[in-house]
């Protein structure tokens, strides 16, 4: 009898134990994972990673190698949103589920941050330089990527720090200063760009589609894209056309993939032209591989600078 007494005694006290195992590993999680953060896609969810630190929670909605254009969340995905205390989109018709959900979200208590509407946009069908390709956005569209410009990239960064800071005032010093970190990263990776494509034999590079027109603007380069500022269009055999005699009279030597997207298009112009193919990545999301090998926004922006330096014959 007293052996059974001593057995639950003991079991009582390794069930106590456990629970204030339990107990503080919930406290450490919560402390680590901190202040809950939900963001539409990859490029918001990284830099706010970074502004954030350890303080944070991110929820990135669209998965890896899921093309966000066409993305829509699930009711689990909404649920998790709604549990937030901030969610970060991009706006412009990158995400429209996001623009959609943006207002109830506000009206339950999250905290929304809108990144197209801090900048001044491109007009897809005026302003991004490429009228002569023949392109119809709309009267409205705007080119949404302006995370593909780095310095623009950096003031995002800035921003959602900014938006942490409101969300969670206690730890306001330490966004602040990872927020300001990261924002110093993005603007030396803009000053290789800078210097990277400050001398090129040529200026003219063919994409899959029109986002990089930020990009473009920034460092002198003039965008040829087969359709417009969102993907998954599917190019006409005129388009086509058009772009295969532009390659020929030019002599363009590369015509440019994406890894989210069928090389289908600019393996035929290719084909028919004698060009190579080369990858170039908008990052609206990464791939699963790319994920797991450690790849980054830096990362991979340094690996379109390679490849856009190889195209347009840089020093």
């Amino acid at each position: 009898m007293r052996k059974a007494v001593l057995f639950l005694a003991a079991l009582i006290i390794l069930a106590g134990v456990s629970i204030m195992l339990l107990s503080l590993l919930s406290e450490e999680k919560e402390a680590k994972g901190g202040l809950k953060v939900a963001a539409s896609f990859y490029p918001l969810a990284h830099f706010a990673e970074k502004a954030g630190g350890e303080r944070i929670d991110v929820f990135m909605v669209t998965p890896a190698g899921v093309e966000s254009h066409d993305f829509e969340p699930t009711p689990r995905d909404i649920k998790r949103i709604r549990e937030a205390s901030l969610f970060l989109y991009n706006g412009a018709g990158l995400d429209p589920w996001a623009e959609r959900i943006e207002p109830t979200l506000r009206e339950s208590g999250v905290r929304t941050l809108g990144m197209a509407s801090k900048f001044t946009l491109l007009n897809a069908e005026k302003e991004d330089g490429h009228d002569e390709d023949g392109h119809n956005h709309g009267e409205e569209a705007f080119d949404p990527h302006i995370w593909l410009d780095p310095l623009m990239a950096a003031e995002q960064t800035s921003l959602i720090g900014e938006a942490l800071e409101a969300a969670d005032p206690t730890n306001a010093a330490s966004y602040r200063a990872l927020s300001r970190e990261y924002s110093d990263k993005l603007k030396a990776l803009h000053e290789e760009f800078s210097a990277g494509l400050s001398k090129c034999e040529r200026r003219d590079l063919v994409v899959a589609h029109d986002a990089f027109g930020y990009l473009a603007r920034r460092y002198g380069v003039n965008i040829i894209a087969v359709t417009g500022v969102f993907s998954g269009e599917d190019p006409s055999p005129r388009r086509i056309a058009e772009i295969t005699k532009i390659v020929r009279e030019r002599s363009i030597r590369y015509i440019f993939f994406e890894p989210l997207t069928s090389p289908k298009i600019a393996e035929t112009i290719a084909r028919e032209t004698g060009a190579k193919v080369l990858e170039i990545n908008p990052l609206e999301g990464l791939t699963k591989d790319e994920v797991a090998s450690g790849k980054d926004y830096i990362s991979v922006m340094r690996m379109n600078l390679a490849n856009i330096r190889k195209a347009l014959q840089c020093i």
